[in-house]
C-alpha cells in the first residue's frame, strides 16, 4: 500500500439513498397501499436501472482519480485500434460474405456470426485488468456465476 498516493474506503451500504429521484421517476415508481399513495423521493433498491445509475454517479465522482494503465494516450491508442478492428469486422457484413474456403452466405448469416463474437472494443472496456493502473481485477471478475 505504500506505493499508492491515496487510500480511500467507501461505505456504499446505503448508497442508492443518496440519489434523488427525478419528478418523472417519482410518478413512475409510485405505489398505492392501504395507507395511501406513496412516491419515492430517493432512489430505492430493487428498481431495474438503480445499479446502473448509481454506478454512473460513482464513476463521475471518481473520474479524475482513476487513471488507465499507461495513461490516457495509451488507452486512446488501444481504443482506436479496437474500433478500427471492429469496423473492419463489421465491413464484411454490408454485403454477402464470401471467404476463401466458405460458400456465399447472406447478410443475416454474416451478421449473426459476427454478433456471437465479442468485439475488440467491448473486450477492452469490460476487461477487469486491462484498463486501470492497479492491475488488480475488480470484484465483478471475482464472483462465481
Amino acid at each position: 500500500m505504500e506505493a499508492y498516493l491515496w487510500f480511500c474506503s467507501l461505505d456504499a451500504a446505503s448508497g442508492f439513498w443518496a440519489v434523488m429521484m427525478t419528478r418523472r421517476a417519482r410518478k413512475i415508481s409510485a405505489f398505492v397501499c392501504a395507507l395511501g399513495h406513496f412516491e419515492w423521493l430517493r432512489m430505492p433498491f430493487g428498481l431495474k436501472n438503480t445499479p446502473m445509475i448509481y454506478q454512473r454517479m460513482i464513476d463521475n465522482a471518481l473520474w479524475g482519480f482513476v487513471q488507465p494503465k499507461g495513461g490516457w494516450a495509451n488507452f486512446s491508442e488501444k481504443m482506436r485500434i479496437a474500433e478500427t478492428a471492429d469496423a473492419e469486422d463489421r465491413a464484411g457484413v454490408a454485403e454477402a460474405s464470401v471467404g476463401p474456403t466458405e460458400a456465399p452466405r447472406t447478410k443475416f448469416e454474416a451478421d449473426r456470426a459476427l454478433s456471437t463474437t465479442e468485439s475488440a472494443v467491448v473486450t477492452l472496456v469490460n476487461s477487469p485488468v486491462a484498463m486501470y493502473s492497479s492491475g488488480e481485477p475488480d470484484e465483478s471478475s471475482l464472483t462465481v456465476c
